[in-house]
C-alpha cells in the first residue's frame, strides 16, 4: 500500500478534527457534571450543535480546499474519535478496583 500526499494529508486532517471534537466533547461533558447534574437533555442541545457544526465545516473546508484523500481523511476521523469512547465504555462496564 502505497501512501501518498493526499492520503497523509486525510489521516493528518482526520485525526485532527477528530481529536479537536472528542476534546472538546469530553470537556464539556466533565464540566456539565462538576457544575450541576443536568435535568434535562434540553440543557446540552447547545453544544452539541455547535459540536456538530465543527466538524460538518471542517469536513466541508477539508474537502473543498485541500487535496486530501476523502477515504483516508473520513477513516481517521471515525478511529479518533471513536477510540476514547470506547476506552470510556470499557472503564464503564468493567471499571478497576
Amino acid at each position: 500500500m502505497n501512501l501518498g500526499g493526499p492520503a497523509v494529508l486525510g489521516i493528518f486532517l482526520g485525526a485532527l478534527i477528530g481529536g479537536i471534537y472528542i476534546t472538546v466533547q469530553r470537556w464539556e461533558l466533565r464540566r456539565r457534571m462538576r457544575i450541576v447534574q443536568p435535568k434535562d437533555m434540553f440543557v446540552m442541545i447547545p453544544g452539541a450543535v455547535a459540536r456538530l457544526a465543527f466538524v460538518v465545516t471542517a469536513l466541508w473546508l477539508a474537502f473543498r480546499f485541500t487535496d486530501a484523500d476523502k477515504y483516508w481523511l473520513t477513516g481517521a476521523l471515525v478511529v479518533t474519535y471513536t477510540a476514547p469512547l470506547l476506552v470510556q465504555l470499557k472503564e464503564f462496564i468493567s471499571p478497576k478496583k
